[in-house]
């Protein structure tokens, strides 16, 4: 950090906030709040003095509240910059500081929040994480009893530069423990709370476990763990270390910890799984190692940003395999805990990657995008006749689209990802898509089902999940019948659901809607904006008079070949279950309310001329 801020390049604009994020890749607008420090900045020298001759004292933040700060201070010795702020939640305006400040006269009172607007090219998001709060465990008396805390709790007792500069002591008598319990997995690997694994945790317990051996060789440590997890390099060696040094490990996750009320000692209790038996140790000291959660406003800043996040919480990659460190949306770039918990040097790694990622685009002078993007027929756009709508705008998940009554709606096309939610949901036709436009499609439709129609499954696969499973499908061998037609769309988002009309007025059998799990979309929302789409579709095509059976939406990842080829085995077996004069039946009872509902296809040019040809033959 010192390194970065005497850079002539690097300008660091700490107890900032950002409130707002315009622009695309290349081109950002960053908006943001430069916190009033209420002392300037150019003219302290980080001296302290100010903060000596403060009588106001709070719990400090970054000790975890075991020691005070002053209304006047720095977050830690090692900031940057080392410039102090006053806290005005607390300051009682003596102005203490002001005389102790002297000369410097760095002290200001008038200062204002201040607004700046940023020019950037790229955005690498490195938020970080929080510790899980374990006083929601009540089992584990955070909170409760004294002497049960947290590692990172731990981590300040025993440091040199701490509350106790470096002596570990037990907050119920400041006294030396000669013995100590380190739980882990508190808050992670818990259904309650959360499902994912932190990662880190059991390395650290044992680091902070070797470290408190070091200081002191006669205090008892014992880990209890539910899977040792060290997988990087030296990890299993540093494992075996500590095992070697005497530090006990029971395979067991405690049921409870109880106090003996005069002497603050704690009761520990859980099952040791290697000698089947329950045991409970008696420990001076309960150290929790809490879980890594994301922080409290991930989802203040996945809107600004327009990132997407993972079940967990944490910021969504682009690609977990093939692009780590890209987000969503192009120019922004994960790195650290932000994108999910990991260790120092994982976080460093992701870090170099991401500067790596970003500077291929400060490199260049222009950016090539996917040209699959989405474009509007303005004659069609009922935005452009006055009449509110914005469906498309809030459709898109990169808002990418703008809307003004009066005005027909207007693409950002550096922002548009093609996902084609837009021309899906657009009540009016009046968005296509490149390459998959609508007359596209139904063309396809049109040569899968122009022989035996009712004997056929149409699926439509969306590029990066289905269309891959049925691929893995292939690729593994997988049997499945040759029912099924495939339509390849970039998201489940694209599937209109007058795709399903048509389908069906051309005499399709059944119609499969198949794309990746909600926690997989490669376009943020765009798996919502269909599944909310699909809910409709089965009562509507019932009160048309067909059978709701033979449609069938399936979420299928891109490793799932298996289920993919389960999937149109069980819909082949139900089709030949059915009457073909029943189905032929449904689908000619059902046409003219199908015809009237694809009406104004005839204004698209490509359907059109489809839709002649066939009244032609059929003529």
């Amino acid at each position: 950090m010192v390194d970065a801020a005497r850079h002539p390049k690097v300008e660091i604009l700490a107890y900032s906030e950002v409130e707002q994020v315009d622009g695309y890749i290349g081109n950002f607008r960053v908006h943001v709040n430069r916190k009033p420090r209420y002392v300037i900045a150019d003219r302290c020298n980080g001296c302290g003095e100010c903060a000596r001759v403060c009588p106001i004292e709070v719990p400090n933040d970054y000790e975890l509240g075991i020691a005070p700060r002053k209304a006047i201070d720095v977050p830690h010795g090692q900031a940057v910059p080392l410039v102090y702020a006053i806290d005005m939640d607390n300051c009682i305006q003596c102005y203490k500081c002001v005389s102790a400040c002297g000369k410097l006269d760095a002290i200001d009172f008038s200062q204002e929040e201040e607004a700046v607007e940023l020019e950037v090219g790229t955005i690498i998001v490195a938020t970080g994480f929080e510790s899980f709060d374990p006083s929601v465990i009540p089992e584990y008396g955070y909170g409760k009893y004294p002497n049960v805390i947290t590692a990172m709790e731990l981590e300040r007792l025993a440091n040199s530069a701490g509350p106790t500069i470096g002596r570990l002591i037990r907050p119920s008598d400041k006294k030396t423990p000669k013995s100590m319990a380190i739980v882990q997995c508190v808050g992670s690997r818990d259904k309650r709370f959360n499902e994912y694994c932190s990662g880190f945790c059991c390395m650290y317990s044992i680091k902070n476990a070797l470290l408190l051996k070091q200081t002191y060789p006669d205090m008892d440590l014992t880990i209890f763990y539910m899977d040792i997890r060290a997988p990087a390099k030296g990890y299993e060696e540093f494992y075996n270390r500590a095992r070697e040094a005497g530090i006990r490990f029971i395979h067991g996750r405690p049921s409870q910890i109880t106090e003996d009320p005069e002497t603050h000692n704690l009761f520990v209790e859980a099952e040791d799984k290697e000698i089947g038996e329950v045991i409970e140790l008696e420990v001076e000291m309960v150290t929790l190692a809490a879980a890594a959660i994301p922080r409290a406003d991930t989802e203040r800043v996945a809107s600004t940003l327009t990132l997407s996040r993972s079940p967990g919480g944490f910021f969504m990659e682009y690609h977990p395999k093939l692009r780590p460190v890209d987000s969503p949306t192009d120019g922004v770039f994960l790195a650290g805990a932000a994108q999910g918990p990991k260790d120092i040097p994982a976080s460093v790694a992701q870090g170099s990657a991401a500067a790596a990622r970003a500077l291929r685009v400060l490199s260049s002078d222009t950016w090539e995008i996917e040209p699959i993007v989405a474009s509007v027929r303005e004659d069609l756009c009922i935005s452009a006749q006055g009449r509110r709508c914005g469906i498309c705008a809030r459709a898109c998940p990169y808002n990418a689209i703008i809307v003004e009554v009066g005005q027909p709606a207007q693409i950002i096309t550096a922002k548009c990802h093609g996902c084609g939610g837009c021309a899906a949901e657009c009540p009016q036709d009046a968005i296509t898509q490149a390459h998959f436009t609508d007359a596209q499609i139904v063309a396809q439709l049109k040569e899968l089902l122009k022989e035996k129609p009712e004997e056929k499954i149409l699926a439509f696969m969306c590029n990066w999940c289905s269309y891959a499973g049925a691929d893995t499908a292939g690729t593994s061998h997988f049997e499945y019948p040759p029912d099924s037609r495939g339509i390849r769309v970039m998201c489940t988002a694209r599937m209109d659901q007058d795709f399903v009309y048509e389908a069906f007025r051309r005499g399709a059998g059944m119609v499969l809607l198949s794309g990746c799990h909600p926690q997989d979309c490669h376009y943020i929302t765009g798996q919502q904006v269909a599944a909310k789409r699909f809910e409709r579709l089965p009562r509507t095509l019932e009160r048309m008079g067909i059978s709701p059976d033979r449609l069938r939406v399936e979420w299928i990842s891109a490793a799932e070949g298996e289920k993919y080829a389960r999937v149109i085995t069980e819909m082949s077996e139900k089709l030949h279950q059915m009457d073909k004069e029943q189905i032929r039946a449904e689908n000619e009872a059902a046409r003219p309310e199908l015809e009237k509902r694809l009406e104004r296809w005839k204004r698209i040019p490509g359907i059109a001329e489809l839709m002649a040809e066939e009244e032609e033959v059929m003529a």
